[in-house]
């Protein structure tokens, strides 16, 4: 389980340290505060076995431009170091403690390598070199990835996806999963296939339970193949006392990120979900009962939650629970993130659960 986490240059941070992570951790702060680019920052160092790995939160930015007869499209590299600029040797760095083991991965801009390299027989678009030099390349290594680490070229602050697709990753030395929730809405696809490693197991019937928070009427859970998949209707429930089968997107999307949230920690057993605003889409008279959910789930299935909030509710949800239940005490804390700051503010579950009764601020 991760302890710690370390950010050098990356992103909106110059520097930032988050120590005392728990099994369960929730990150609040203002907006802009830098919330998602610390579930980024851990999703880099956990997951990082290839250079891949840089492409989701990018794409997830409208940091990514797809082109037209360019084999895809490219990664403007430059929004992950911080000052959104590049020049060489400018680098950022990310560390986390796990357990008692280190890991790191680190990015830097070098001066580009003499000869041919990789891509260069596309010639980038002239617009692509407005920015930059075309003279540098991007160094990217980590405990996790192949010894020697992987150079790409630079088209002015951008790296074509494909050379990062393509680029061999080092076999994982742990079994980890790490896997990220956005904020957006899954589409029913995402769900269906993250549904089909559930079904006809133990966890089957937990997941179904589990939107019974919000509908106490949902009997079953079902995905069905074909035509109507096409349209996103493909998973249905049904209710007790009827015989229809009920879309999924009928039933709102409460459901939906409940769903979601549920399946995608029973998928992270034995790693990680970093979910971003964990409380979207949910009511706040359900929230008690979603971290009841989360930190069971997580305990039983050894898995470790790393979570962001905007809403007060949340967290005093997250204290309620703790109130009704103080054997989750060593299980879940709070870590206030500040703009400008070099360290978190964490707080423990004593503290969360005085702040929440004397109406104190902690977001």
């Amino acid at each position: 389980m991760m302890s710690t986490l370390r950010i050098d240059n990356f992103r909106s941070f110059r520097k930032l340290t988050v120590e005392g992570l728990t099994r369960v951790s929730l990150l609040v702060g203002t907006n802009n505060a830098g919330k998602t680019s610390v579930l980024e920052a851990a999703e880099l160092v956990l997951g990082g076995t290839g250079p891949s790995i840089l492409e989701r939160s990018a794409r997830s930015r409208g940091e990514y431009v797809p082109l037209r007869d360019f084999s895809g499209g490219y990664i403007e590299v430059n929004h992950l170091f911080h000052g959104h600029t590049l020049e060489p040797e400018k680098s950022f760095e990310i560390e986390s403690v796990v357990g008692e083991h280190p890991r790191f991965i680190n990015c830097r801009i070098i001066p580009r390598p003499p000869g041919k390299m990789e891509g260069d027989e596309i010639a980038p678009p002239v617009e692509f070199l407005r920015s930059g030099s075309p003279s540098l390349a991007l160094s990217i290594s980590g405990d996790g990835m192949s010894p020697e680490g992987y150079i790409f070229p630079l088209a002015g602050y951008n790296v074509m996806s494909r050379l990062l697709r393509n680029a061999v990753a080092k076999p994982a030395g742990n079994d980890w999963k790490v896997r990220f929730m956005g904020t957006a809405a899954p589409p029913v696809s995402e769900l269906q296939l993250l549904w089909d490693d559930i079904v006809l197991t133990p966890e089957e019937a937990k997941v179904t339970n589990a939107l019974q928070i919000i509908e106490p009427d949902i009997e079953r859970l079902a995905a069905l193949s074909g035509p109507r998949s096409e349209r996103g209707g493909s998973m249905f429930v049904k209710l007790r006392g009827s015989d229809e089968r009920i879309p999924l997107g009928s039933m709102g999307e409460g459901i939906k990120r409940l769903l979601a949230l549920s399946m995608n920690l029973v998928s992270s057993a034995g790693g990680y979900l970093l979910i971003d605003e964990i409380d979207t889409g949910l009511h706040h008279s359900v929230m008690t009962q979603m971290w009841r959910l989360v930190v069971e789930v997580a305990r039983r299935l050894n898995v470790q939650v790393l979570a962001t909030t905007h809403s007060l509710d949340c967290v005093r949800a997250l204290a309620a629970l703790y109130e009704e239940s103080p054997g989750v005490r060593d299980l879940i804390s709070l870590h206030r993130i500040e703009r400008g700051t070099e360290a978190s503010v964490p707080y423990s579950a004593d503290e969360i659960l005085a702040a929440s009764q004397h109406q104190m601020e902690l977001r």
